[in-house]
């Protein structure tokens, strides 16, 4: 398998944020798919929606997906649907490991509302629904499954970016403990001294 990361997940879950730090944390490149689409479409991620349709936009983020599978040493941010597609959930699942972050709606609904304020501010078209909080609960409903077929979880309700972005990459130890290339990083300097005596020791 290659050294990949996808994370996965509901939008608002940290997906960007944590992905940035876990690639910081590993000495891996990042890479947002939706930035590769807008690059590659010369257009934003909305107006593709717009102009386009999702359907459209679906096809533009499969083949940022497959391109993306062809590196590796990278943790890469999907978009919220992409594991919707049964293609898209195989291509990562044989160029890497998928961890799904996962987060409450009201947990969500909060960050979204945040990050929709302010000069950076980020559109979400959820938000424009007569109930955005119950919006969110139905689409994250009807796409919880396919988010539970990921590797591994990673719950981003009550820890810190630091702590997420180190259980994501303390999950692609553990699921490639078959690899010689732990990387100790993601865990406690303690932990890591424990392991060093336990191999002077045996």
């Amino acid at each position: 398998m290659k050294s990949n990361i996808f994370l996965t997940g509901f939008s608002g879950t940290g997906k960007t944020t944590i992905g940035r730090e876990a690639a910081r944390i590993l000495g891996w490149r990042f890479v947002d798919l939706d930035e590769l689409i807008e690059a590659d479409a010369g257009a934003t991620i909305d107006a593709i929606f717009a102009e386009r349709g999702e359907a459209h936009f679906r096809v533009l983020e499969t083949q940022a997906l497959l391109f993306a599978c062809e590196s590796e040493r990278q943790v890469v941010s999907t978009g919220g649907g992409i594991a919707e597609s049964a293609d898209n959930r195989a291509a990562m699942m044989q160029n890497g490991t998928v961890v799904c972050l996962e987060a409450s709606p009201e947990a969500i609904y909060e960050r979204v509302l945040a990050q929709s304020m302010g000069d950076n501010a980020v559109v979400r078209p959820m938000l424009a629904a007569d109930d955005p909080l119950e919006r969110i609960r139905s689409l994250k409903s009807l796409r919880q499954l396919n988010y539970t077929l990921a590797h591994w979880t990673v719950h981003t309700d009550t820890v810190t970016l630091e702590q997420a972005a180190h259980e994501v990459v303390r999950a692609f130890d553990i699921l490639n403990d078959d690899d010689e290339t732990i990387c100790w990083k993601a865990y406690p300097d303690w932990m890591r001294q424990r392991a060093e005596d336990l191999q002077c020791d045996s």
